[in-house]
């Protein structure tokens, strides 16, 4: 099945940013940069940026810190012409090795000072996007054709990361109206064509390395499972909350549960619950608690899961083909053993939800609650003998004999182990997400 979405590392951001650059250059006959501040400053709403140009250009190009009619406010110097750098004020004949010229206004400076000036804003981050002129009467910007004449690799590497960033964070392409340009020849002439219902969201694991672009009004999903994105960096979350993922249990529940949580942690260190409460809130408590315990538990398991999964793939898997090649045995290949590993910690995720999903059915649905419960149990004890298969194969593969008579049975077994308890479990999310509706079926 098709994904409704894509997951972009920096250069595909990179990419993307400039292919909207460059529409938008055409779109509105302006240089590159041009286009680049302008999305900028609009953080990259298209739609809100396009309908205040054509209501009132010359008031967005002030706005912005660029000239009118694409021209700078001063000619370009000659070479050997006597000029004074405007920061340093020293006197000298101009020359291009030495001299830069500021390309929305025509202000002029040594390649060293202007350098200096906005490599300084560069290092005190993202507000460089928007540097203006060094002339403190002037109000042009520094665009980053300047950004690339005057500093450093490190400075230009920065000033990228800043502008990828900025496109991520304010990109909601799904924005963009792209019916307000259709009355425009140059649209046609151009085929100008927005990328329509799209959003862009970093993953939320450690760092800025990947981001996972939308298509939000994609039909290939089931409107239950659609939002949930699992990275190239194997973190799978949750497209609306970014939450790590938490089928079956909606984003509304997520929220409440972690409010309860950092309740509860506030009562416990204030008072003792057992002399605060009443009969009904202590049983509330012990219910509470009872759910929180399960949460837990299979947060760590799903945890050990995860870090055993990496030593299988970084340490177990190279020590099996080691055994191979040293006995002289057929080629096998192992990877069955890792996707084992990873159903388990899917699993593990499933069961540690279900359990938040438990705490907040209602009392009065126990058809639907002993349904709930019946299903939960039996996916436990799906995922228990997985986990035993799983480990039992392991276990025979790092014996000789094991890995030379027994490989094709014991790998048959846990194959199909795997592939039954993901359908399982499957079925297992669905039936939860859809209501349980089987149990007022049949009621």
């Amino acid at each position: 099945m098709e994904r409704s979405y894509r997951v972009l590392n920096k250069d595909d951001i990179h990419k993307n940013l400039e292919d909207h650059v460059t529409r938008l250059s055409c779109v509105l006959s302006v240089p590159r940069p041009a286009a680049a501040i302008l999305l900028h400053n609009y953080t990259w709403q298209v739609d809100k940026l396009l309908r205040a140009w054509f209501d009132d250009e010359d008031g967005v190009r002030e706005s912005v810190g660029l000239p009118k009619n694409n021209r700078p406010t001063k000619g370009f110097p000659r070479s050997g012409e006597v000029l004074v750098c405007g920061i340093c004020f020293r006197t000298h004949n101009f020359d291009i090795r030495f001299e830069s010229t500021v390309g929305f206004c025509g202000h002029r400076f040594c390649t060293s000072c202007l350098g200096a000036y906005v490599s300084r804003a560069i290092d005190d981050g993202p507000a460089c996007l928007f540097l203006r002129c060094p002339d403190r009467y002037c109000g042009a910007v520094i665009g980053q054709d300047m950004v690339d004449l005057v500093v450093s690799d490190e400075g230009k590497m920065k000033y990228k990361e800043f502008s990828i960033r900025a496109y991520v964070e304010n990109n909601n392409l799904s924005s963009i109206l792209w019916p307000i340009l259709r009355g425009y020849s140059f649209a046609r002439r151009y085929e100008i064509k927005w990328e329509n219902n799209r959003g862009i969201k970093w993953c939320p694991a450690l760092g800025f390395e990947y981001a996972i672009e939308y298509n939000l009004k994609s039909a290939s999903y089931d409107v239950s499972e659609r939002f949930d994105v699992t990275c190239d960096c194997s973190f799978s979350f949750y497209w609306n909350c970014l939450e790590e993922s938490h089928r079956p249990v909606k984003c509304e529940t997520v929220a409440n549960w972690v409010l309860e949580n950092s309740y509860r942690e506030n009562v416990e260190g204030e008072v003792d619950v057992e002399e605060r409460v009443t009969k009904s809130a202590k049983r509330s408590y012990r219910r509470y608690f009872h759910y929180y315990e399960r949460w837990v538990a299979n947060h760590k398991s799903r945890e050990n899961a995860l870090a055993f999964l990496n030593v299988i793939k970084t340490e177990k898997l190279e020590q099996l083909r080691e055994l191979v090649e040293e006995h002289g045995l057929k080629a096998r290949k192992f990877g069955f053993l890792a996707e084992a590993w990873e159903q388990i910690a899917e699993c593990r995720r499933v069961l540690k939800w279900s359990y938040v999903y438990g705490y907040y059915m209602p009392e009065e649905a126990s058809l639907k609650t002993k349904l709930f419960e019946y299903l939960q149990g039996e996916a436990e004890v799906a995922l228990e003998r997985l986990h035993d298969c799983a480990e039992n194969t392991l276990e025979k593969y790092l014996k000789l004999d094991g890995l030379a008579h027994e490989f094709d049975a014991t790998k048959t077994e846990l194959v199909n182990r795997t592939c039954v308890t993901r359908i399982f479990f499957a079925n297992f999310v669905n039936g939860v997400s859809n209501g349980l509706a089987e149990a007022e079926s049949n009621s």
